[in-house]
């Protein structure tokens, strides 16, 4: 005898299951093994769980590096005495001379003269080293006056070179002339006695006329 139902469908497997056990015990037993095999082969056969595989790890790509802006602060312009332009002093706008000063303002040299001074260090005196007095400038001896010629000794030497000739360059009456001196009073005037004689050095020198009287004047 055959038997058809749906296993599927709940309520006529209760009914087809209460006929069999009624009529024959063995078959159901029997029917259950196959039933049961039978919804083995139906289940679909559990899926092995891969292993996690981390993801590959990804190289680091280096930064380019960023050049940070230079946010020093621009110096000053100065001139060559290493002063920055002050309106108070400097002409505005401001211009520099052809020394590379800067260009005072009008009305005040004084204060402009006094900052350059003051910048390069001209007004003050070199310190002097620590435990050493500062010199002292040395007094000025008062000159000496040459001592008085006598007329004696310088009339002697001259009427020796008149005799020499080669002596004096010129005639005597024109080295009187040059040198403005009287015959009057020569024997007393210390002027005219110390002119001859600084002359006559002058000729033991080598000088011509015109040197001899520039020297004796001078004198």
């Amino acid at each position: 005898m055959q038997i058809t139902f749906d296993p599927h469908n709940a309520q006529e497997c209760d009914e087809t299951l209460g006929f069999i056990a009624q009529a024959q015990p063995c078959v159901v037993k029997m029917w259950l093994i196959d039933y049961n095999e039978s919804q083995d082969a139906d289940t679909p056969p559990a899926q092995t769980a891969e292993p996690d595989t981390a993801p590959a790890a990804q190289p680091e790509t280096a930064q380019p590096e960023t050049a940070q802006p230079d946010t020093a602060p621009a110096q000053p312009e100065t001139d060559c005495h290493g002063m920055t332009h002050d309106d108070a002093i400097h002409s505005t706008p401001a211009s520099k001379n052809a020394d590379g000063s800067w260009r005072a303002k009008r009305g005040q040299k004084e204060a402009y003269e006094a900052a350059i001074a003051a910048a390069t260090g001209k007004d003050e005196p070199a310190p002097a080293p620590q435990g050493m007095p500062m010199p002292q400038p040395a007094s000025v001896a008062p000159a000496t006056p040459p001592a008085p010629i006598d007329y004696k000794t310088m009339a002697e030497r001259f009427m020796a070179k008149m005799a020499d000739p080669d002596g004096l360059p010129a005639e005597y009456e024109a080295i009187y002339t040059a040198l403005s001196i009287g015959y009057d009073d020569l024997e007393t005037n210390q002027t005219s006695i110390a002119r001859l004689w600084n002359y006559m050095d002058a000729v033991d020198n080598g000088d011509d006329h015109d040197g001899c009287v520039r020297h004796a004047m001078s004198a």
